[in-house]
């Protein structure tokens, strides 16, 4: 059947003018292909959060605050707006992959088409021309347009390249990264809950496809509605923020070895690198451990497996750039104790909060995607924001203490988990601090303990207004107050220590202080409750025991050759003390005295705070997450 066809194709590789129009029309299609290309990757949308729409919608949307229907509605037009640009970008991503392959594929026709011209039109050497001095001039010419053709398809797939590229570089790799670009939380992440807002992202994303419209609505959702949080009593199982879900610093249940050895691995269960610097102390929930670190130039949360140690997860965190009223950048300048990531973050079992020194507080899913981010600009703190966040039912706390006792410029301000939109804030007329507030119940209700200068200050946690207030402490306030059966403890290294009796308004300093002590306190450290006493451990090292009835003068005093930034931390019967070299201490602690049960090194510096969790201890040092326990 294929010897009648065989002479139809000779006739059709012999055929110069049907190569000629071939290469033509696949050379006039190339030259189509790449005028689309370049007209849509320069009409692209660079930053979205640029659009002219989107910003006067978000203009609008901040000048109608106080109307809750007009509100409203201009964040469904956000809601609408959003999904175009996503439908935008995934479609265009999509078309510049197919148009990069079939301009190869046009190009590749147009080549070997103009080959087979040449060879076709190639006449027969004549023998004197053969021989000549000057060589073969069709093998010349044949070099050359081997040369020519080569290049050109190098170069055509050079500039595909870029453009595939190019493209892909516009914009994140998926919606929900899309959906950070746009950082004001009363904008696009997680808008209004009206009535109508699902009916207006369905008819907005009625031209998408199937699976990508379950994709958008799905991102769209308040996440509070998509997992319902988990109760207080779940929390406390949990160690969801510094020191532990009630700030206590006490963990009951961790298995503890004799002693660990790094160098041996005894007692360590395992060890996981740290790619970023940070201060601040491990966070657990369940099977997860979540870490932040931070430099100038980068910031990440971390997700860690519990068990194995293994890294899950690793997001980055966009960098804030601020300019200052003649467009020149502003650089950002900590201390170096302090450094980029110092606040420990917290969690409420659905999502993970961090905040960083730049001044911004970030959501992320358990599944290391960006929730919401909200900017508070950079904070007017002469050491580097340091106050850890506090998932407090549905919301995150934020004690953004700045600014100095002349001119105060402090807050309190509670932001919904769901969207990081303001719930309520507070003003407080204190400088910066870098303590770390607590939530109680007290008679019923829940209260925010926040310690500064010179104020001890409590508000409900409900809506933020303030209850009472205790002058108590002085100067640069670090440690975080702890509380048990009604009191509140509360330190600083000037004047001392104070236990405040909850309840009463307004200023309670004359009717409610139990007790005053003057030594030993601590400027970093926070205190640990154990029995009827409060330790509280001196940054130079010093451990001091007050009776947490009467203090009066100190139980005792035991000195240990290190300083410490890490709390103390009660583990069963025993207090874990963590040196900043790495050196730690087990010590059983009465009121007859301090007896150490054994010492151990952790090889490199450690100026966090650890997590106990089931029979776990965790541990950041300088670069590595520890977790011991026994075997």
């Amino acid at each position: 059947m294929s010897r009648p066809l065989q002479p139809m194709w000779e006739s059709l590789m012999r055929d110069e003018r049907a190569w000629r129009r071939i290469a033509i029309i696949a050379g006039a299609l190339s030259v189509l292909i790449v005028t689309v290309m370049l007209v849509s990757f320069f009409a692209r949308e660079t930053d979205p959060s640029l659009n002219g729409t989107f910003a006067e919608l978000k203009q609008s949307l901040q000048d109608t605050r106080g109307n809750v229907e007009r509100h409203g509605a201009i964040a469904n037009q956000i809601r609408v707006l959003d999904v175009e640009l996503r439908k935008e970008y995934f479609d265009r991503r999509a078309f510049m992959t197919v148009a990069s392959w079939l301009l190869l594929a046009s190009v590749f026709v147009a080549v070997a088409s103009a080959k087979m011209v040449a060879t076709i039109d190639r006449r027969a050497p004549i023998l004197g021309e053969m021989v000549s001095d000057g060589g073969d001039p069709d093998a010349t010419i044949s070099v050359q347009s081997i040369s020519a053709v080569g290049g050109f398809a190098l170069g055509v797939l050079l500039f595909s390249g870029w453009l595939i590229v190019s493209a892909r570089s516009v914009l994140p790799s998926n919606a929900n990264q899309l959906a950070a670009l746009f950082p004001e939380p009363e904008s696009i992440v997680a808008m209004s809950t009206g009535t109508n807002s699902q009916e207006t992202l369905t008819e907005a994303a009625s031209d998408v496809e199937q699976t990508d419209r379950a994709a958008i609505e799905e991102d769209l959702l308040p996440t509070s509605q998509a997992k319902p949080l988990p109760t207080l009593q779940t929390r406390l199982k949990n160690w969801t923020r510094f020191r532990g879900t009630d700030g206590s610093g006490v963990g009951l249940n961790a298995s503890i070895p004799e002693a660990w050895d790094v160098e041996s691995e005894k007692g360590i269960l395992w060890k996981s690198p740290m790619e970023l610097p940070g201060s601040n102390s491990p966070i657990v929930w369940e099977d997860r451990v979540f870490l932040c670190g931070a430099t100038a130039e980068r910031r990440t949360v971390c997700s860690f497996d519990a068990r194995s140690g293994d890294l899950v997860w690793q997001t980055d965190v966009p960098l804030p750039a601020p300019e200052l009223d003649d467009g020149e950048p502003v650089e950002m300048e900590v201390n170096d104790d302090t450094g980029f990531a110092a606040p420990t973050m917290t969690t409420d079992g659905v999502r993970v909060y961090a905040m960083f020194a730049h001044g911004d507080v970030v959501a992320v899913s358990f599944d290391g995607e960006i929730a919401w981010r909200r900017e508070f600009g950079f904070p007017n703190n002469p050491y580097g924001h340091a106050s850890s966040l506090v998932a407090e039912g549905d919301v995150v706390l934020v004690q953004l203490d700045q600014g100095s006792e002349d001119e105060p410029e402090s807050q309190l301000i509670a932001l919904a988990g769901a969207t990081g939109e303001t719930v309520w804030e507070t003003k407080r007329d204190v400088p910066a601090s870098w303590s770390t507030p607590l939530v109680v119940e007290y008679e019923g209700e829940r209260q925010v303990i926040t310690c500064a200068n010179p104020w001890v200050i409590a508000y409900r946690a409900s809506d933020g207004e303030e209850l009472w207030r205790c002058d108590a402490l002085y100067q640069d306030v670090g440690p975080s107050p702890v509380a048990a059966d009604g009191i509140v403890y509360v330190c600083n290294e000037v004047p001392g220590g104070a236990a405040i009796r909850l309840g009463g308004s307004g200023d309670v300093t004359e009717t409610h202080v139990d007790w005053i002590v003057d030594f030993g306190a601590p400027d970093t450290t926070s205190p640990l409750l154990v029995d009827n006493m409060i330790l509280m451990l001196a940054s130079f090292g010093t451990l001091t025991s007050y009776d947490i009835v009467e203090a009066g003068d100190p139980l005792w005093e035991v000195d240990f050759d290190d300083g410490f930034k890490a709390s103390p931390t009660r583990i069963g019967e025993h207090v874990l003390l963590i040196g900043e070299s790495g050196l730690c201490w087990l010590v059983t602690a009465t009121k007859e005295g301090c007896e150490t049960v054994w010492e151990a090194d952790f090889g490199e510096r450690v100026s966090a705070s650890p997590a106990v969790l089931g029979e776990r201890i965790y541990v950041r040092g300088d670069n590595h997450l520890f977790c011991i326990g026994g075997s």
